[in-house]
């Protein structure tokens, strides 16, 4: 699968885009109430449940498993996933971030809250550049958290969030790139040595990151990107142009690479039902299934190829 869009807003009745222009017309119309959440309460929750929990320690365990053979490849991916992982729980659960994935995975919930809580949709609070008069924003925040089954602990996070605003994303970021702290590393300098020999290390340290800075930068210019997309892309375009055997090995060689990526399988079953051979297809869609039970393409596919849409070859 090339692309896969997936809408975050989940509507349950109409809302209209409300601009400037429009609002004083609106105002004069019947109001329109709109749930509202801190995407921040929802993600800190999410990351504490037990279904998270066991998800990190899955990882752990293949990450030793990695070491333990002795296989390169994937400690590599490992090592990379792992930060990734980590900038984007900060991102959801400090900032503004996006929690699309997570609103997901309760999303045949979410129509239920916002029937009882009469409401036409249910957004992100921090989602809303823009909203008239006639638009009552209703905070649904602590029935979205219950429906994650959220333990004390989480709750008690929870509710010190309300009297804190989100840390701004650019300030998240420049705490996340910063490493360490330069003030911890001189201030016992200071304290011992006097403000002058604080300055002189500082200056020092200085130097030394923009020498290491250079020769990251140098060093880069030598790495290739081996990322999911590469191969993806890749095989898509020798498939576009009809060399379907050639994009079927390079299909299958993302597949060897990330073994555990539902797109790889998705595009592999494409190049396969292309080939006509359809149960090598199959095969592939489900694994892509199994993979991502949301993968919607894959399950059309599947049900083309079960209506008998593609010939074996």
């Amino acid at each position: 699968m090339h692309k896969l869009a997936i809408p975050f807003l989940i509507a349950v009745g109409t809302v209209g885009l409300i601009s400037p222009g429009h609002a004083q017309e609106l105002s004069t119309q019947e109001s329109i109430r709109v749930g509202t959440f801190d995407s921040r309460a929802v993600a800190i929750v999410y990351y504490q449940s037990e279904g998270q929990r066991q998800y990190r320690r899955g990882l752990r365990e293949r990450y030793e498993a990695a070491e333990e053979a002795g296989d390169e490849w994937r400690i590599m991916q490992m090592d990379a996933l792992f930060p990734a992982l980590q900038h984007r729980m900060h991102q959801q659960g400090f900032s503004t971030g996006s929690i699309r994935e997570i609103m997901e995975t309760i999303s045949g919930s979410l129509a239920e809250v916002a029937r009882d809580a009469e409401v036409s949709a249910i957004v992100s609070k921090w989602e809303i550049p823009f909203a008239s008069e006639a638009v009552e924003l209703v905070d649904l925040t602590p029935q979205i958290v219950a429906l994650i089954d959220p333990g004390e602990r989480a709750l008690g996070v929870v509710e010190d969030l309300e009297a804190n605003p989100p840390v701004p994303m650019e300030q998240l970021l420049a705490q996340e790139e910063g490493g360490r702290s330069v003030a911890e590393a001189i201030r016992p300098i200071i304290d011992e040595q006097g403000v002058e020999a604080g300055v002189e290390r500082y200056r020092e340290l200085q130097a030394e990151t923009v020498q290491h800075h250079r020769k990251l930068r140098e060093a880069r210019q030598e790495e290739y990107d081996f990322s999911e997309g590469q191969l993806n892309d890749l095989g898509y375009r020798y498939l576009t142009q009809g060399q379907i055997e050639v994009a079927i090995e390079l299909f299958e060689l993302n597949v060897e690479a990330y073994p555990d990526a539902f797109n790889t399988y998705d595009s592999l079953g494409e190049a396969y039902m292309e080939a006509g051979q359809t149960e090598l297809a199959v095969q592939n869609y489900e694994r892509s299934l199994e993979l991502n039970t949301g993968n919607e393409n894959a399950r059309e596919m599947l049900k083309r190829m079960e209506a008998g849409g593609t010939d074996e070859g």
